[in-house]
């Protein structure tokens, strides 16, 4: 875990970084780290059998199949999310149907799991099967899902996620998702969400504002590029306002956001919240 993300951490222990596989060397070893890995399969504890199935997925090597598919029943689930990415990623075409079907299983549980499936893979032509799973009032479906459709990073979700936003429903995961679109639509309902109670809604709008694809000079008129200008300075006011809010959480990621979007002195409250020298 890199400094970054201990100290965010201890801003809000609620925070989870992506950590680094612990198999990296091997996947850089390819066909030849195969076997060692399928040991580990076997024998490790579910953090290392949810790094190797990840890890024997990268290689790709066809070997790795049989015995992944032994692991589609494994005691964990986050093993069993890496394990059925791995097999769609080393061959196994008839496993990717299997999983959007289980995006309608009665078990919220079966239909997280398929969903954090998808987002790992990323494939758009699943968006619309995201976007009828999102039609739930499960929380825990509802923010998978979510996060899924940030992953394939199509705009076709756009107006469900808004839509959820304004209904309150896993606010925090859509404006995450919103932000991995990227899409300029977006703008309004996360200038909204900044002023939402949750304060992780409100760090998670305010990178998702950064994140959007702001207008440039190359590809606007001088009338409109004029009209983005004003809305870009809304944005600014709006985060900055954020500079003093009571959770540091939301106070790092709207410095962050300013920072991105070309306010250079806003770094020096980037430092503080990260506990560095100002």
């Amino acid at each position: 875990m890199t400094l970054w993300s201990e100290n965010l951490k201890k801003i809000d222990p609620s925070w989870r970084a992506p950590q680094a596989n612990q198999f990296a060397e091997a996947v850089s070893k390819g066909s030849d780290a195969v076997l060692t890995l399928l040991q580990v399969m076997k024998e490790g504890d579910a953090s290392q059998r949810s790094d190797a199935a990840e890890a024997l997925g990268l290689i790709g090597d066809t070997r790795a199949l049989a015995p992944l598919r032994a692991h589609l029943q494994d005691s964990d689930a986050g093993v069993r999310v890496n394990v059925a990415v791995a097999l769609i990623r080393v061959g196994d075409a008839g496993l990717f149907p299997e999983i959007v079907k289980a995006l309608r299983h009665e078990d919220s549980k079966v239909v997280v799991g398929a969903a954090l499936a998808l987002g790992r893979l990323g494939d758009k032509r699943v968006v619309p099967n995201l976007v009828e799973a999102f039609k739930t009032e499960n929380f825990e479906v509802g923010a998978a899902v979510a996060w899924a459709l940030g992953q394939c990073k199509d705009p076709a979700a756009l107006p469900w996620l808004i839509t959820a936003v304004e209904q309150g429903f896993a606010v925090a995961n859509a404006c995450e998702a919103l932000g991995r679109i990227g899409d300029i639509r977006a703008k309004q309902i996360l200038l909204r969400a900044l002023s939402y109670s949750a304060a992780d809604v409100r760090a998670y709008a305010a990178r998702a504002l950064a994140m959007l694809a702001w207008p440039t000079a190359q590809n606007l008129g001088p009338a409109a590029m004029r009209s983005g200008s004003m809305e870009q300075d809304k944005v600014h006011k709006a985060l900055k306002r954020l500079l003093k809010d009571r959770s540091a959480k939301v106070r790092l990621c709207a410095s962050l956001a300013l920072y991105e979007l070309g306010e250079k002195s806003a770094g020096h409250q980037v430092v503080r919240e990260l506990g560095g020298p100002a």
